[in-house]
């Protein structure tokens, strides 16, 4: 799956860092990247980004044509939200 924007957000719209997602060299963007190029589908995504040592789980909340919203609760019942913003067809097909 190809993505042209990837974002952390509270459910407020508050951005986050990536790097909120780890700790110390546990993990790092590059194998984000991996398991969001090595999906084909929301669901697999869900499952790749899961097996990561990250600090929180996330689970699939939306998928649109245009974009895919993965949300995590954490122990204390702060909500955020992953949004990956999918390349458009025109693109991906021109390698634009």
């Amino acid at each position: 799956m190809k993505v042209q924007k990837i974002r952390l957000r509270t459910d407020r719209g508050i951005p986050e860092s990536i790097s909120n997602l780890w700790y110390g060299n546990d993990c790092d963007v590059a194998q984000i990247e991996d398991a969001i190029d090595d999906s084909l589908s929301a669901q697999e995504l869900t499952l790749r980004i899961n097996r990561l040592q990250l600090l929180r789980k996330f689970t699939l909340d939306r998928e649109t044509d245009t974009k895919i919203r993965l949300k995590s609760v954490d122990h204390l019942g702060n909500i955020s939200f992953l949004e990956l913003y999918k390349l458009k067809k025109f693109e991906e097909e021109n390698h634009v």
